[in-house]
């Protein structure tokens, strides 16, 4: 019989009697409440956590040999009775996966979710999972700072860039030393947090910007980093058919063609003494 998993007793958590309305929780949470809050949390962290640790259990149980139970099953056999059919292919990835998550976690103080693990993985893969993680956290930190999600794309894009440095180095040491030096010179590294925070040192302290096309380019990445999100979605992936997926691909692009279009105008204006006139933003 398979020992029991983690259950709901591990956590402080429990559900009221009458649901918090706006007039009964108001104001900020006091100390009940962060440690509910910081219970919640934690319940996330471990399903993340346990993600990496299914990858360890794998490589255990493949290395000692322990899939074979009454010493015939083989190794796919034991992935698809015990593991409800889990292929091979994903096992593999576990397997070679968790080492990083376990370091980026061990830096973070926090597991990562699993599609930034694997926009990271050629990072890891061309220096080591210390530099790999050490990368990461500098990332998320930054981001952190400047009040902007990390997103797996973005992730995904600073490794591109990183990786493409070391193209034709064949030397493992030279070549680590490649991609961490571009990872680090790259103008994006800290790059959100930077513009965000000039961009409110310039703007007014009062409060946040009242102009319409703020709001609306508040909105328009919060349906970006959705989007992101929602394409990485592997279970609607494999029902999705070739004709829907380019439906869609091109639905997205012709938004960009649009946008790319939209031009934000501002009259006249004094700044500092100096008259700045039409001056113009072209989204590209």
């Amino acid at each position: 019989m398979r020992a029991q998993p983690f259950t709901m007793e591990h956590w402080g958590l429990s559900l009221p009697d009458v649901d918090a309305t706006p007039e009964t929780a108001h104001g900020p949470l006091d100390e009940q409440e962060q440690r509910l809050l910081s219970e919640a949390h934690r319940a996330v962290d471990n399903a993340r956590t346990a993600r990496w640790m299914l990858g360890f259990a794998l490589e255990v149980v493949r290395r000692r040999r322990l899939h074979r139970g009454d010493g015939t099953r083989t190794w796919e056999q034991y992935l698809h009775l015990e593991h409800d059919g889990l292929s091979t292919s994903e096992a593999d990835r576990l397997q070679k996966s968790w080492r990083l998550a376990q370091t980026v976690q061990k830096e973070l103080g926090r597991p990562l979710p699993d599609s930034h693990l694997r926009k990271l993985q050629p990072y890891a893969e061309r220096t080591d999972d210390q530099e790999a993680a050490r990368a990461y956290a500098e990332l998320y930190w930054a981001h952190q700072a400047g009040g902007v999600r990390l997103v797996a794309n973005q992730v995904q894009q600073r490794v591109k860039k990183a990786v493409a440095a070391a193209k034709g180095v064949t030397d493992p040491a030279e070549r680590s030393q490649a991609v961490s030096a571009a990872w680090t010179s790259t103008p994006e590294a800290a790059m959100p947090t930077q513009r965000a925070e000039a961009g409110r040192e310039q703007g007014s302290t009062s409060g946040p910007s009242s102009d319409p096309v703020d709001g609306a380019l508040h909105l328009l990445n919060v349906a970006r980093q959705t989007i992101e999100n929602a394409t990485e979605d592997k279970a609607a992936r494999k029902v999705r058919s070739g004709e829907e997926a380019q439906r869609q691909q091109d639905a997205i692009r012709r938004i960009g063609r649009i946008l790319s279009k939209v031009k934000v105008e501002a009259d006249a204006d004094i700044v500092d003494g100096e008259v700045i006139v039409d001056a113009e933003l072209v989204e590209s």
